[in-house]
């Protein structure tokens, strides 16, 4: 600053010394006297201008370095008549559209940071160098294993073999790879579609893109329906082997004796009857998943009750068991008869079925403030463990129990009852014990539902 006013010194004081030199040459001494004295005083205006713009500079200068450090500086405000007002104004235009931008930033920072975090898809960021950028709680779920947030090479989390495999693929191959595989999980293993997506924004800039979706309810289904399609083909292939077969056998020669002809049709009609309940089992399968409608009305649950307790007395009679029904004959459900009929005709058919000479059903009933319950009890052969936890499944059928019972049926039974409980918002529970016997607890809600479709 000092040398800057020295020279402008030199520069007004030799000015004005020339200027007096070509004016007045005679009065020389004097004129360079007054032309320095002059040149001091203007340089003390120099001066004072110089120190000035340099007061607007520095402030205009912190003020831009607080911007470019995302500061928050106050606004510049300077005079409309100011040289500087112009610059001081665009650079406040400038902070203002940048706090905007920033607030931008952060609301789809927070907006993209949510949306990872409750994606049920899991995602891993993976950089040049096979380092971890960022992956979210899902791909945690995944891995089963805490990843952390700052960088760090991907096999850390990462120890499935087929997984690391299609990673590596990608990043050495630049290519996006695609694969559906088995990784380990509490309880079970998932079954997962897993893609490395290559992507490039530049020849020297590239990251892969790690996608995990679980599938594993998808190709349970879908074993699932090829296992209905195994297991309808194999229970009616049975009856009609055997109806054909003793059709034949009679039609060769066996119907002229009196003793065979009775015993053989005897066979056919039972295989008959098998062949129809499990053509109406299937059947009744097809239109609970076309959605058959729920007609809901208040109805005499207790008097269905009894109703089918007369009906099923024959067959408990020929298994030595004894029904107990406990439920009031006044008792009545908002519900849809049709459907709580089937419920109640397979439970009840099955405690029968299933149950041991001298044994009994007992049927009571529980109401609620919100719902009203149905308890089936058996001193039945009782179901294991394992076998209770898939005897809703489509034609499954529990092991044969330790008394040696064997009890003919579709194995869907338990399935459509099931299907129709959910139809009605409902909830059915199993509890039972081998030797002990099977409870059945079907819960409904009280309160008036709205007929819908399943």
């Amino acid at each position: 600053m000092m040398k800057r006013l020295f020279v402008v010194l030199v520069v007004i004081g030799s000015v004005n010394t020339a200027l007096v030199w070509l004016v007045r040459p005679a009065q020389l001494g004097i004129g360079i006297l007054l032309a320095w004295s002059l040149a001091l005083i203007e340089l003390a205006g120099v001066s004072y201008l110089l120190r000035w713009g340099d007061q607007r500079i520095s402030i205009l200068t912190k003020k831009v370095e607080g911007i470019r450090h995302e500061e928050t500086p106050a606004h510049v405000l300077l005079s409309p008549h100011d040289p500087f007002y112009q610059l001081a104004l665009q650079i406040n235009y400038l902070q203002t559209h940048q706090r905007k931008v920033q607030r931008k930033m952060a609301g789809q920072n927070q907006e993209f940071a949510t949306l990872l975090d409750y994606l049920p898809i899991g995602v891993m960021v993976i950089d040049r160098y096979r380092k971890v950028e960022l992956a979210n709680p899902a791909m945690e779920q995944f891995l089963q294993q805490q990843i952390s947030p700052r960088r760090h090479p991907f096999t850390q989390d990462v120890h499935q073999f087929e997984l690391a495999s299609l990673i590596n693929t990608a990043l050495n191959e630049a290519a996006t790879q695609h694969r559906v595989l088995k990784l380990p999980g509490t309880p079970n293993e998932r079954t997962v579609d897993a893609q490395a997506i290559y992507t490039a924004t530049s020849q020297d800039y590239f990251q892969v893109l790690v996608l995990l979706y679980d599938v594993t309810e998808v190709y349970a289904v879908e074993q699932m329906q090829v296992d209905f399609v195994s297991n309808a083909s194999h229970e009616l292939k049975t009856p009609v082997t055997a109806i054909s077969g003793f059709a034949k056998t009679l039609l060769a020669g066996a119907k002229d004796d009196p003793e065979k002809l009775t015993e053989f049709l005897e066979i056919i009609d039972q295989q008959s009857e098998r062949l129809v309940e499990l053509i109406n089992d299937v059947l009744t399968i097809s239109h609970l998943e076309s959605g058959n409608a729920v007609e809901l009305a208040a109805v005499p649950v207790g008097q269905q009750i009894e109703m089918q307790v007369a009906l099923l007395k024959p067959l408990a009679a020929v298994n030595q068991v004894t029904l107990v029904n406990q439920v009031p004959h006044d008792f009545v459900a908002n519900t849809d008869q049709h459907k709580f009929d089937q419920i109640l005709k397979n439970v009840l058919g099955n405690a029968i079925k299933y149950n041991r000479p001298d044994g009994q059903v007992v049927l009571t009933e529980q109401l609620t403030d919100r719902d009203w319950t149905l308890r089936i009890a058996d001193t039945g052969i009782g179901i294991s463990p394992q076998d209770q936890l898939r005897v809703f499944e489509r034609f499954y059928r529990a092991e044969v129990s330790h008394s040696n019972q064997r009890v003919s049926g579709s194995g869907l039974g338990l399935a459509i009852v099931r299907e129709l409980v959910e139809s009605l918002n409902g909830k059915i529970d199993l509890q039972s014990e081998l030797g002990v016997g099977t409870t059945v607890t079907l819960t409904f809600p009280r309160q008036a539902l709205t007929p819908t479709t399943k």
